[in-house]
This record gives C-alpha cells, sequence and structure tokens, in this order.
C-alpha cells in the first residue's frame, strides 16, 4: 500500500502525521500522494553510525550488479539506470518523472482512500444470495457512469419519479457535493433504471440455472387506477447456505383474471426465468385460481422432473385467506354492530375540526393513550379488527361527544344505523380478543423470513379449539358467531381428500415435533374414523416424498457389471481359496447390510424430538448443522420448509405497485412497471418483514374500487 498513500514519497514526518490522524486534515479523506517528483523536497539525508547517507530515492530502485558496474533497478517497470556515487541520484529521480508505471504518473486525477462497507450479492459472483458486509480501504475517484448507476438504484429503491433528476433542490445538492457530476434527463434515468433491471435479472437468472433446490411459488392479480390488470409471481426458495428468499419474478399485464389466462402467464413466466423445477404454487381461494393451478401442473407434468408425486401437491391454498373467509362469517351475525362503530369512527375522521372536538373529549375523559383512530378496509378482516380494537379505547370519549357537540354526532348517524348503544360496544368488547387469535395467527403465517409451512398446524389446532369453546359459550352473541365460523372452517378442513398433505409433512420435518405430534393433532381435529384415514395419507406421503428425493441422488450403487465375478474366479493353491472365500464372505454380508441399513428418515424418526429448542428456534440452522447426517432428507427438507401457506408476499407487491402507478405517473409502460417493482425487490439488501398494519392506508386507496379475487 505504499504506492498509494504515498508514504515513501515524501519526507518521514509527513507520512507519520498522516498514518496517525494527527495534522491538519486529521478526520478528513487522505488525499493520494500523486504530486510529481520535481516538486517534492528532497529528503534530507540522515547519516547512520558506520554507514554512509543513503537517497530517500532508494526506496523506488533496487541496487544490482550488472557486467561489474554498480546499477539501479526500478521497482515499477524493472529499468535499470545508473547507480554510480559520481552520478548522484538525479538519473533516478529524471526516470521517475517519466516512468509510466509509477502510481503518480498513472491517475493524475485527484483520488481519496476511504474506508468503505461494500454490500455484496453473491447472486452474480458465487451463487449465493447472502450478502456480506466487508471493510476495506480503496482507492476512490468520481466516476460518471458509476454514478449514474448509482442514480437509477436510487430512483428504483425509493420509489422516486424520473422528473427528480430536474428537480432544483436536487441539482442544487449535487452541485455542492459533486460539481462534476453531469445531470441526466428523465429520459436517460429512465433507460439507466431500466438497465439496472436487465443486469439484476440476468444475474438472479444465472443463479436460478445452477440452483438445485425446487422453487415455491405465490401468485395473485391487481387491478391498477388505469384499470389494467396485473399480476405478481413471487419465487421462494431456500438456498444452499439455508437462507430463506423470496424474489418477485414476474409483475406483468394480464388480460383478465380468468384461470386460463393466470394459467399462461404463470407457463410463459417459468420459461422465460428457466425454472422448470416447481415444488408447489400457492393461490387464493378463487375458483379461477383452481383452474389455472391445474393448467400449470399439467404443463409441469410434461417437463422433465417438473414436478414431485406426479403434481399431486402443487396446489396450496393461502392459509390466510382462509382466515380471513373464516372470519368474515363470523363477523356477519354482528354486523350491525361493527357498522355503527365504524359510522362513529368515520365522523370523527372526517374534518379537522371534528377531531380536534374528539381529541378534547378524550381530554376531557383522561384517556391516556396515543392511538389514531383509523378506518378499515371491509375486504379485510385484519383491519377491521384494528379499527374495533382502537375504538374500544375511546369508548367513553365517543360517549361524551355524543352530548358536547350541540347533536351533530347524533344527528348525522341517525340517517345510517345510527349512535353506537352500550350493547354494541358490549359485543364488540366481547368477541374483539377472539378475533385476535386470528390475527395474531395470520401475521405469523404470512411472515416472509422464516418458514411457515411447519407452524401452520399448530396455528390450525389452536383456532379449532377456540371456535369450539366459543360454540358453547353462555354468550349468546359469541356462541352465534362461534358458529358461523365453524361452519366455513369446516368447509376446507372435513374433506380430507382435499388437504395438501405436504403442511403436515412439514410438521414431521420440525425436529420440536416430529411424526407423534401431527398424530396427536389429527386426533384432537378430527373424529376417529376420519383420523385414522389422514393418518395413514399422512404416513404414505412422508415415505413416498422420501422415495422420490432418494430416486434422484446422484450417487448411484455398483451395477453387477462393475462388481468382480467370483464364481469364474481361477484358484489353484490353498491361499488363493483362502482369498476367494473370504471376498465372498465380504460381498454377501455387505448386500444384506445395504438391504437393512436405515434410510436418512428412519433414522431422523427414532430419533429423540428436541425438547430443550427455546421461542426463537431456528429450523433451518438446525437441519443446517445436520445435513451431512441426513444427505437425502435434508434436500427434501429445503424444498418442503420454503413452501409459504400465504400470499401475502405477492399482496404485498400491489403497495409498490399502487405508488409506482399512481395518478400522477399512471402513464408508465408495463415493461416499466415490472422493471421497477421487481428490481426494487432485488435491490434492497434489508429483508425486513411484511407488516400489515403499516401499509394499511396504502391497502385501502389500492383496493378502493378496484376489483379482487376473494
Amino acid at each position: 500500500m505504499d504506492h498509494l498513500t504515498g508514504e515513501s514519497d515524501i519526507p518521514d514526518q509527513v507520512g507519520s502525521s498522516a498514518a496517525c490522524g494527527g495534522g491538519p486534515h486529521s478526520g478528513e479523506e487522505v488525499a493520494q500522494h500523486d504530486t510529481p517528483i520535481s516538486s517534492v523536497p528532497p529528503q534530507e539525508d540522515v547519516p547512520t553510525k558506520g554507514k554512509k547517507k543513503r537517497s530517500w530515492l532508494w526506496s523506488h530502485f533496487e541496487e544490482i550488479i550488472k557486467d561489474g558496474e554498480v546499477r539501479a533497478k526500478c521497482t515499477y517497470c524493472n529499468g535499470d539506470v545508473c547507480g554510480k556515487s559520481k552520478s548522484g541520484t538525479t538519473v533516478m529521480k529524471n526516470h521517475l518523472l517519466r516512468c509510466k508505471e509509477y502510481p503518480p504518473n498513472i491517475n493524475k486525477s485527484q483520488t481519496f482512500l476511504k474506508f468503505s462497507k461494500s454490500e455484496q450479492t453473491h447472486a452474480s459472483v458465487d451463487d449465493d444470495l447472502v450478502a456480506e458486509k466487508r471493510s476495506k480501504l480503496e482507492v476512490w475517484k468520481f466516476k460518471q457512469d458509476e454514478t449514474r448507476k448509482a442514480l437509477a438504484k436510487m430512483i428504483i429503491m425509493d420509489e422516486l419519479p424520473f422528473r427528480f433528476v430536474e428537480r432544483e433542490g436536487f441539482r442544487y445538492f449535487m452541485s455542492v457535493a459533486q460539481p462534476n457530476f453531469i445531470f441526466p434527463s428523465r429520459w436517460t434515468v429512465a433507460r439507466d433504471c431500466y438497465q439496472a433491471y436487465l443486469e439484476e435479472k440476468k444475474n438472479i437468472k444465472s443463479f436460478f440455472s445452477k440452483c438445485s433446490s425446487r422453487i415455491s411459488l405465490t401468485t395473485d392479480t391487481w387491478t391498477s387506477c388505469q384499470n389494467l390488470n396485473y399480476m405478481c409471481l413471487t419465487a421462494h426458495f431456500i438456498d444452499h447456505d439455508w437462507n430463506l428468499h423470496k424474489k418477485i419474478i414476474n409483475f406483468c399485464q394480464i388480460s383478465g383474471h380468468s384461470g386460463e389466462v393466470i394459467g399462461k402467464e404463470v407457463e410463459k413466466c417459468l420459461l422465460e426465468w428457466g425454472i422448470t423445477r416447481v415444488m408447489t404454487i400457492t393461490v387464493d381461494n378463487a375458483s379461477s385460481n383452481d383452474v389455472g393451478v391445474e393448467y400449470v401442473r399439467k404443463r409441469l407434468q410434461r417437463w422433465k422432473d417438473g414436478t414431485v408425486l406426479n403434481g399431486k401437491f402443487v396446489h396450496m391454498r393461502c392459509a390466510s385467506h382462509v382466515l380471513n373467509l373464516t372470519v368474515r362469517e363470523g363477523l356477519k351475525e354482528s354486523n350491525e354492530s361493527i357498522s355503527r362503530i365504524r359510522n362513529a369512527v368515520r365522523f370523527v375522521r372526517a374534518s379537522p375540526a371534528r377531531m380536534q372536538k374528539f381529541n378534547n373529549c378524550v381530554k376531557q375523559e383522561q384517556i391516556e393513550s396515543k392511538r389514531h383512530l383509523c378506518l378499515d378496509v371491509e375486504t379485510r378482516w385484519n383491519s377491521t379488527y384494528l379499527m374495533l380494537e382502537c375504538a374500544l379505547i375511546y369508548r367513553r370519549a365517543f360517549d361524551f361527544l355524543e352530548f358536547s357537540d350541540g347533536g351533530k354526532f347524533r344527528s348525522e348517524l341517525s340517517k345510517s344505523l345510527g349512535v353506537p348503544s352500550d350493547d354494541d360496544w358490549d359485543c364488540v368488547k366481547a368477541f374483539v380478543p377472539f378475533l385476535k387469535i386470528f390475527y395474531d395467527a395470520t401475521l405469523r403465517l404470512s411472515g416472509s423470513l422464516y418458514c411457515t409451512t411447519n407452524v401452520y398446524l399448530q396455528e390450525l389446532v389452536t383456532i379449532s379449539r377456540m371456535i369450539r369453546k366459543k360454540c358453547e359459550s353462555i354468550d349468546m352473541n359469541e356462541s352465534i358467531m362461534a358458529k358461523g365460523m365453524k361452519k366455513k372452517h369446516e368447509k376446507y378442513w372435513e374433506n380430507v381428500d382435499n388437504i395438501n398433505l405436504l403442511l403436515f409433512v412439514a410438521v414431521v420435518l420440525d425436529p420440536r415435533r416430529k411424526l407423534e405430534y401431527v398424530m396427536w393433532a389429527i386426533n384432537d381435529l378430527y373424529e376417529p374414523v376420519k383420523a385414522k384415514e389422514l393418518s395413514d395419507k399422512v404416513t404414505d406421503t412422508l415415505y413416498s416424498l422420501y422415495e422420490h428425493y432418494a430416486s434422484q441422488k446422484t450417487c448411484v450403487e455398483p451395477t453387477p457389471s462393475e462388481t468382480i465375478d467370483l464364481t469364474t474366479m481361477e484358484v489353484e493353491s490353498f491361499e488363493e481359496w483362502h482369498d476367494k472365500i473370504q471376498m465372498e464372505f465380504e460381498r454377501d454380508v455387505s448386500g444384506k447390510r445395504r438391504v437393512k441399513r436405515k434410510s436418512d428418515l428412519d433414522k431422523y424418526l427414532d430419533e429423540e424430538r428436541d425438547l430443550y429448542s427455546g421461542k426463537n428456534f431456528d429450523i433451518l440452522g438446525w437441519w443446517k448443522k445436520r445435513q451431512e447426517s441426513y444427505p437425502t432428507l435434508a434436500i427434501m427438507v429445503k424444498d418442503v420448509l420454503a413452501i409459504p401457506v400465504s400470499t401475502v408476499a405477492s399482496e404485498s407487491a400491489f403497495s409498490t405497485g399502487g405508488r409506482v402507478l399512481d395518478f400522477f405517473r399512471s402513464s408508465l409502460s408495463p415493461k416499466m412497471v415490472e422493471a421497477l417493482v421487481c428490481a426494487q425487490d432485488w435491490m434492497r439488501v434489508s429483508r425486513g418483514p411484511l407488516v400489515l398494519e403499516e401499509t394499511l392506508e396504502d391497502v385501502e386507496k389500492i383496493e378502493e374500487g378496484n376489483i379482487f379475487t376473494l
């Protein structure tokens, strides 16, 4: 690094000051020494005891003997110059001035040394999608092309308009930060953004071509403010380092919401990306999705190794959507009470003046809470729960508002269903804790940073028990609501032929539960006859799936032609007979051992369950440590645990799509919309969880007036 910092080109005292961080430039970026030799004051030769003084230029030259003559060899270009004492160091100094390999002569522009934390995505380098942060010292100088690429990524990641580069504030900032930056037009920025999308797509596509794991998909449809239909397709997989990933691989415009259109578009996308090995496709409960998944399943069966077990378990129903339908069925019985409270919240939020009056009521009633009233999206029960939970906190403030605003509150609400009564508040207060169980379950099943397939059965058992308990409640409202939920709940879970058994297989692969928990849960959920039928199906599916993966192993047992034929082996001496008999013994014993040897699955099931795992149990980390002990089973685990049980990962993209395609940028082409949505998902290094509450207002704006397949 001496030739970069320039410490050998300047007097020692200057180099020491820079190295220690002292001097007038302490705390600033250190400039690379590129001062011409002619302008550097010669360092005073320091005599040492018993030795002659030596010029500082010898730090750039090596003394050699050539033809009996002392010469000086340049350490940069290997050129040799005169090194006699009588010639002095002038020849050496002049050589450095014209040496093309001398660092200050290579780069005449101003450069800086800086410590940088580079976040490198291995998808473009080492076939890994794990981002590493490395601190390193590097030379920096302004580069117009690199700055433009960084600008395009900023536009994509922060959802900025292309016209942002023409705004006065941005231009003023760049004139101070980097006056040399040449401002591109919005058309150039648009091209840069699309080029960045193509580069990222090429890297991820290359990774998919080398990925050994199967891909699980989620998909959903959306209608934009232009009344155009879009479909989002998200890929879920576990890489070779046991990290779970989700990547939006398609956000394209489609002609309609029919099953055939969706199926053909999914097939087209898979062919474009070169994805031929699919595990499951998770969709909501619309009948059109059933048709679309069936079309894709038939197409995958024609592809080499496209499905497992003949595609029998490709179709995965969205767990969050099933919960949504179940809760909405129960809320129908309390619809009037909920509507009255909704109208009260809407009245308060209608204007700042009304909100101020309500806040005065809150202070008057001495309610200590900083939560804000929120309206719900009627198609999403979880937002209804959040609205009711918050409204209950301010119940006394609503009552006080009724008598303190001159009758406006009562008169306006009387035009619809009226003011919420005590019975309405008591009814809502009774079932809100029950709704919280569903809400918490929805959040857990909608996670994007952890596996969800192995936790679904536990949530199902909890919800089933709570519904049965509420059905027996002495509170009539609770009982009626629970019975409505039970009816819808059984519609999806009573018919064991329609259940995707991979939900149970995933629980078996959880070392905390294994097959014992699955059998116990099935007996808890079903009557004895159905429980026995479902238990047998789960066991058969588990072993059939393992046998499928065992047959796909690359290591093949030796064929008979590769073994030694002992029957034709000629022997003459006693020692040869002894060797032949010993070989026959080893062959027969080893053959029997191969037949009786336990499989990975049997060994795993025979081991004790992991009973000492905490709440923060990392199932992928557990399997990563034991993949060598269960090589075949580990491959199967990667594919099964990567299955998402919710389509929230795809639905969340519609929030981004709504911001990209707002009313001010509704003229963007479908290709550009896809580039912006997909590239943003790929470029963001921080993998944050999908939080439903923080995008609630965006969802409300997006869904209002749009068509959804619920």
